[in-house]
């Protein structure tokens, strides 16, 4: 069953919102975010990420890229939103 919520993140000095859906690879949690820029709710971009470890107890968000169209997004976008996902968990 994939579960899914809302998060608000910020990013430089713009605010984003986002639906975000879970679902499962190989043991592993995907978050599918579809964010866009606050007030404006459409058109919504796509991005897939996923926590993975480093050394010591730190999380490090990554990006999932499934097709040659995805986007590259900078790390600390990904962080950002990797961040806010924590933030709705607890």
């Amino acid at each position: 069953m994939k579960e899914q919520f809302i998060i608000r993140f910020r990013d430089q000095k713009f605010r984003y919102q986002a639906d975000v859906k879970t679902f499962s690879i190989d043991e592993k949690t995907i978050y599918d975010v579809h964010y866009s820029l606050v007030p404006y709710v459409h058109p919504a971009r796509r991005v897939q990420v996923y926590s993975g470890s480093g050394h010591g107890p730190v999380v490090y968000w990554r990006q999932r890229i499934t097709n040659q169209e995805d986007e590259l997004l900078p790390q600390e976008f990904i962080e950002a939103i990797g961040y806010a996902i924590e933030q709705s968990r607890e």
